[in-house]
């Protein structure tokens, strides 16, 4: 065991010392130590133990721990009380950390690739460990393999970035070899010669090195390894662009969904908001933000200072974390869950922060940007809603325009209809306006004499995803005349898609002084359970509406019929919303508005939910998909060309050896063969064995005769030279029946372990 720590020492220090170069900065230390700890542990198990069927279970929960350390995912998530799991957020991250690869260029910073960071933690805590149960088993050879690859792998991809110097990390890993072999392999009577060899390998080692330095010798990587496409890259990426504003002439979504982004969440589907459409023209909606002045930060509180946003506590259960990545977005945008409260951005980009919640990155996103952002997402019950008062502060004006500058009385206001009314009379000369008194009597009679904000917005959501008549078109008959689209829409077509249903149900609601806006950006996607993510695609673009209530800020509405499936109980429209009793709204059924009633009491009766329409094909309906199949299948391959490296190495050697067409050498070559076959399965024979004696250990150990290969054999390489040649024909025919036979005698499993076996290597 003494002379196992040597190599042991030498991969534990050289193998994270040139992974660690890809790396911009430098490492935790407390990370590479607990790392190097972890993968020296099921050596230690070895040790102690002396079986290696103990060490295996140990290599595994060592690299469950390894991979919690690399990838910040907690072991408790293993237990029952895990919101997410551990496997399924630890193969997204080293999913994630392979797609990285083509992404970033080293050196790269942690911060903005921190899957690729913890997917070299993991490499050196594979490579360490792997090492040190062959190191502590004796296994010379599968050793010095090993370490060649847990070097070359990071070498040659910071050789291909010129970070480094590939010819000096070749002879210090050459200085690693000759140290592990002289280790291991010098005893007695090979004291002198090891002496020798180690000496001659100094010499070669310090020539390297001295003239790793010289330009002219130190040359980039011959791999090109970032043209490997090991997840399926797409040739040409594509970057999809949004203008975030009202458009009611028609749309037209690709036929090929891209991807556009990726959040790491929990199962509870969510919109993914963009932006806010604040301000209504009288024509349409469009962004009225006031982004604030440029600033580089890494932590940027939303809520702060803003009064129609919540003050929540961070230890709330109503944040929802997010991890969102950038794949294909053409934006300034920062994208998060309504309502946005704190961002972590790595790399403290430069950001501003406008009114609402909407946060602007300036230089614009990019691909595989990552960040983190903490929403706050209450569930609440439809009772606690409907009970809210109309009570709005004075920041909330400008949500009650209908035309710009002109603000309708809030909801509850003391004689409001006749306000409302003189206040049309007023503006009777103003047609812009004028348009929408006809919008505001159909709004009136929909919602009746409800008193709650809450129940007038689910009333006119209800209508117009159930009860109005709408129907789902994306290339909508075009207004008549000079009428507004959104008011062509409510009074005559009722055809269109998001744009028309939301913009018409916020501008409804303003009409009756509840403040509304409309909300841009994805609906939530398709959740891969294998990865713990959302995936969403430009076919998930989509707009609804956001209504403020008193305690809770902005919550989200979707008036699109089918359009997505929002998980939030305050929408009777949503699947999840129990009607089976009215007294849970905790008012008299005598004061819902009639539409209503009759909504909830066919729901009651188990009506069935209209069928789903998506804004081009897609919609927010959580599912699960086989996303984890792209790194299942990464791994299945790595382990099956493993497996076939062995194989393909002794085979490619055996044709080298019998290329030659001299007689004496093919049977030279048959007797290597052979000797090489035994080899793998266990049995050593002397080098100074002749053909005879080779024969004789094969009958005792397999009880085969190998009299006609070892006759034909010893023709070709000691008879006349005349008849060499035909001996050496028979000698290879009998080679291949004697391989044939000695292999059907074997066992599956000894058969398996020939195969993958090297020692024929390294036979003479």
């Amino acid at each position: 065991m003494a002379r196992a720590l040597v190599p042991l020492a030498v991969c534990a220090a050289l193998i994270p010392v040139v992974w660690l170069e890809l790396e911009a900065g430098s490492e935790s230390a407390g990370r590479v130590a607990g790392a190097l700890a972890l993968a020296l542990a099921p050596a230690l198990v070895l040790v102690l133990t002396r079986r290696l069927l103990a060490a295996l279970p140990a290599l595994v929960l060592a690299g469950i721990g390894a991979a919690s350390l690399a990838f910040g995912v907690p072991l408790t998530d293993m237990g029952p009380g895990g919101e997410q799991g551990f496997f399924g957020p630890v193969g997204a991250a080293m999913a994630d950390g392979f797609r990285d690869v083509y992404e970033a260029r080293a050196p790269f910073g942690r911060d903005g690739f921190p899957e690729l960071a913890g997917l070299v933690l993991l490499a050196i805590f594979l490579g360490v460990a792997v090492c040190s149960l062959l190191a502590m088993r004796g296994r010379v050879i599968p050793l010095a393999f090993a370490l060649v690859v847990a070097v070359g792998v990071p070498a040659t991809v910071a050789a291909k970035s010129g970070v480094g110097q590939p010819l000096r990390t070749g002879a210090l890993v050459l200085a690693a070899l000759l140290l592990t072999f002289f280790a291991t392999r010098a005893g007695g009577r090979t004291v002198r010669a090891g002496l020798g060899a180690a000496g001659l390998g100094v010499v070669l080692v310090v020539a390297a090195i001295a003239v790793s330095t010289s330009e002219a010798v130190a040359k980039p990587a011959f791999v090109a390894w970032q043209r490997w496409d090991l997840y399926d890259r797409p040739d040409d990426p594509v970057g999809v662009r949004y203008v975030w504003a009202s458009n009611y002439a028609g749309i037209t979504f690709p036929e090929k969904p891209t991807v556009v982004l990726r959040v790491q969440s929990s199962r509870r589907p969510l919109y993914w908001r963009a932006t806010t459409l604040d301000e209504y023209t009288g024509i349409a909606w469009r962004e009225r933000l006031r982004p604030g002045a440029p600033a580089r930060v890494r932590e940027l509180e939303v809520a702060a200072g803003d009064p129609l946003v919540p003050d929540v506590p961070d230890d709330d259960k109503s944040l929802i974390r997010q991890q969102v990545e950038i794949a294909a977005l053409s934006d300034t945008h920062l994208l998060a869950a309504s309502q946005p409260v704190r961002f972590s951005l790595p790399g403290a980009a430069e950001v501003q922060l406008a009114s609402g919640g909407v946060v602007f990155q300036p230089s614009g996103l990019e691909r595989g940007q990552r960040y983190t952002v903490w929403s706050y997402a209450p569930r609440i019950e439809p009772k606690e809603l409907a009970a809210l008062p109309a009570e709005y502060p004075e920041g909330l004006g400008p949500f009650l325009e209908v035309v710009p500058g002109v603000a309708f009385p809030a909801f509850g206001t003391a004689a409001r209809h006749r306000a409302v009314s003189a206040l049309f009379d007023e503006r009777a000369g103003d047609g812009l306006l004028a348009a929408y008194e006809p919008v505001y009597a159909q709004t009136r009679e929909l919602v009746g004499a409800v008193e709650s904000p809450y129940l007038a917005a689910v009333t006119l959501e209800s209508w117009f995803r159930q009860q109005g008549g709408f129907v789902y078109d994306e290339h909508p008959e075009q207004p008549l005349g000079q009428v507004p689209p959104l008011v062509d829409f409510i009074l005559r077509t009722r055809e269109g898609y998001c744009q028309h249903y939301a913009g018409a149900m916020a501008l409804m609601l303003r009409l009756i002084g509840i403040p509304a806006r409309v909300a841009a950006g994805f609906t939530s996607g398709t959740y891969d359970e294998s990865r713990g993510e959302w995936v969403v695609t430009d076919h998930n673009a989509h707009t609804w509406v956001e209504v403020w209530f008193p305690e809770y800020g902005w919550l989200a509405f979707d008036p699109t019929a089918g359009r997505g499936q929002l998980e939030a109980a305050y929408a009777p429209s949503s699947v999840d919303f129990e009607v089976s009793d009215l007294n849970a709204l905790g008012v008299a059924s005598g004061a819902l508005s009639p539409l209503l009633r009759e909504q909830l009491l066919r729901a009651a009766r188990g009506a069935a939910e209209p069928e789903a329409i998506g804004d081009g094909g897609g919609d927010g309906e959580a599912a699960s998909t086989g996303g984890g199949l792209g790194l299942a299948l990464i791994v299945l391959l790595a382990v099956a060309g493993a497996a076939a490296l062995p194989p393909l190495v002794k085979r490619a050697a055996s044709l080298v050896r019998f290329a030659s067409r001299d007689p004496r050498r093919t049977a030279a070559a048959c007797r290597r063969d052979l000797v090489g076959f035994l080899a793998d399965q266990r049995l050593d024979v002397s080098r100074s064995a002749t053909l005879h004696e080779v024969g004789v250990a094969l009958e005792r150990r397999f009880g085969i005769d190998s009299g006609p290969f070892v006759r034909a054999a010893a023709a070709a390489r000691f008879g006349p030279p005349q008849a060499a040649g035909e001996s050496a024909r028979r000698a290879r025919r009998e080679l291949s029946s004697l391989e044939r036979e000695l292999a059907r005698s074997l066992g599956v499993r000894s058969r398996a372990r020939g195969a993958l076996s090297v020692r024929s290597l390294v036979v003479r």
